[in-house]
């Protein structure tokens, strides 16, 4: 049975995660299976690190060239929390003058990306690649905003969930769950 709505429970570490399947239609990436995605409010865009999907360093690195020299494919810099001033500088020199493989910071826009939570699919024309990190797979405000949201404590399984549906797609089985968890 395909979910109606997105029902997570925050983990021990006070993550919200999720098992999903992706689609990057534009890089052909239409079977992506299984992947474990954390949702973070922090973050303003969907960060995708390529690694994760099993992409050998040798691979991610020809694919990461092919979008180098590809001027249709928008390039990015996007830096971590703990980057200094000094390699924000530096890096942003370097993205200057079209040294993009030599920075690890870069983000490639992709098209046609869509992500479905066990039956609950968002689609997006964009989502950012990166081809050198292998940090977790980060589903941003881009995505998360296009839901309507309620994080809390639930009344029935007594821990902190996450409920969610899209906006385009409200229905009673969400609000009826709403009410369960949340008395809303």
């Amino acid at each position: 049975m395909r979910n109606k709505y997105i029902l997570l429970e925050m983990n021990q570490r006070n993550e919200i995660r999720a098992d999903v399947n992706m689609t990057i239609k534009s890089m052909e990436l239409t079977e992506i299976e299984n992947m474990n995605v954390k949702m973070d409010t922090g973050c303003p865009y969907t960060s995708i690190p390529i690694l994760r999907f099993g992409i050998s360093n040798a691979k991610a690195q020809q694919m990461k060239q092919r979008d180098c020299d590809d001027d249709r494919i928008r390039k990015e810099i996007s830096f971590g929390v703990n980057d200094t001033k000094e390699k924000r500088d530096a890096d942003k020199e370097k993205f200057r003058a079209g040294k993009y493989m030599e920075l690890k910071s870069i983000t490639f826009q992709h098209g046609d990306f869509e992500i479905d939570f066990g039956g609950v699919c968002i689609s997006k024309d964009h989502v950012k690649v990166s081809y050198d990190r292998t940090g977790n797979i980060l589903i941003g405000m881009d995505v998360l905003s296009q839901m309507d949201i309620h994080i809390g404590k639930s009344k029935i399984l007594e821990k902190t969930v996450f409920i969610a549906c899209p906006y385009d797609s409200l229905n009673q089985e969400y609000l009826e769950a709403l009410n369960q968890h949340f008395d809303i």
